[in-house]
């Protein structure tokens, strides 16, 4: 007579120590092959060169000789281009008038060699000379102004100076001269420019009855005609003040003058820098571990708490050997300067790095 026999359990203490034997070993191999893996495909692997954001900085530098008025720009604040920064006056608007005439020299010169090459358009042509001539009687009569001005003073002083004998008659009379021939300037150019205007107006008035289309030439004549125009309104007398606004949008690192602070034509006073970076720049030293092309496929590594990964492309590869003068050289006692060929990458949109930032760049050969 069979007898029902119950199986035997096995102990948990034998089922774990099979389990330790047999399987354990091969899952903290896994494990471990899997983790290295990652580690060295992501960050054990070291990057092919380091790279830089570009930095972009733009400069407002005194447009002449003159006085801050009003500092608006304050540092570490965020501006957008347009906005104003610094109100300046002009001591002595020749350096800047004088600047508008040679603009207006190279332009007339630009005109002159177009009319004779446009014989159709000659009518336009003889628009664009007389209205080159209104301007160029425009930037007389403020120079006149500014002449008059000054010899007013001159007349001024010379007036109290005779009175007590301290100077001539001779003295006065020469400055009585030079006030009556800057006046008499004035008054002709003054009588001038309406009655060229108005030939200017005339003449345009007939160009548009019988033209159809414009010229690109003379449209772009049109408008740097109109960029002198606006710098002379700029600078019309030397109480108008100028305002200097931002150039770019960014953040602006320095601020080099305060209110009532004379400062000499070219000066800089504020630094505006970029708020962002539109592409990296990297030098790859010798021996050339890879031989980069534009397009070629790499990989950003970036040096925060979290790292980030991003795929991008080579721009632009340098065809010859550079000084490295930024964060990236890496001068010894055995060289004394740091030499690499210059390679620029694109940043993707999205990838937040900051302008100065380095990071690892990763070719893929």
């Amino acid at each position: 007579m069979k007898e029902n026999l119950e199986p035997i359990s096995t102990p948990k203490e034998l089922l774990w120590r099979d389990f330790r034997v047999d399987y354990l070993p091969w899952i903290v191999l896994i494990l471990l092959i899997v983790i290295t893996w990652i580690f060295w495909s992501k960050t054990g692997v070291a990057p092919t060169l380091m790279a830089e954001a570009e930095i972009v900085k733009a400069q407002l530098v005194a447009p002449g000789n003159g006085i801050v008025q009003q500092v608006i720009a304050e540092r570490f604040s965020q501006v957008k281009a347009g906005d104003p920064l610094i109100v300046f006056k002009l001591t002595d608007p020749n350096n800047a008038l004088n600047s508008i005439r040679m603009e207006l020299d190279l332009l007339s010169a630009k005109a002159e060699k177009s009319q004779s090459s446009i014989s159709t358009r000659r009518a336009e042509a003889d628009y664009y000379s007389l209205k080159l001539d209104l301007l160029a009687k425009k930037i007389d009569l403020e120079q006149a102004k500014v002449e008059l001005t000054r010899t007013e003073k001159d007349l001024a002083r010379a007036t109290e100076l005779v009175k007590d004998k301290y100077i001539s008659d001779e003295f006065y009379d020469i400055s009585l001269a030079a006030h009556d021939n800057a006046q008499a300037a004035v008054s002709n150019l003054q009588e001038m420019l309406p009655l060229l205007s108005e030939n200017v107006e005339k003449l345009r008035l007939s160009i548009e009855k019988d033209a159809t289309d414009i010229d690109t030439h003379y449209s772009q004549l049109e408008k740097e005609l109109d960029s002198l125009q606006t710098k002379l309104d700029n600078i019309a007398g030397p109480e108008t003040p100028i305002i200097l606004s931002a150039p770019i949008d960014g953040i602006i690192s320095g601020v080099w003058c305060t209110p009532g602070e004379t400062v000499a034509d070219g000066q800089i006073m504020a630094m505006v820098n970029a708020s962002e970076s539109t592409r990296l720049i990297g030098y790859l030293r010798q021996p050339f571990s890879v031989d980069p092309t534009p397009g070629m496929q790499a990989t950003i590594v970036t040096h925060t708490s979290r790292r980030t990964l991003a795929t991008t492309e080579v721009e632009y590869v340098g065809n010859f050997m550079e000084p490295i003068t930024n964060s990236l050289a890496r001068v010894s006692t055995s060289q004394l300067v740091d030499m690499g060929m210059p390679i620029s990458f694109k940043i993707p949109e999205g990838v937040k790095i900051r302008p100065g930032e380095v990071v690892g760049i990763m070719l893929r050969k």
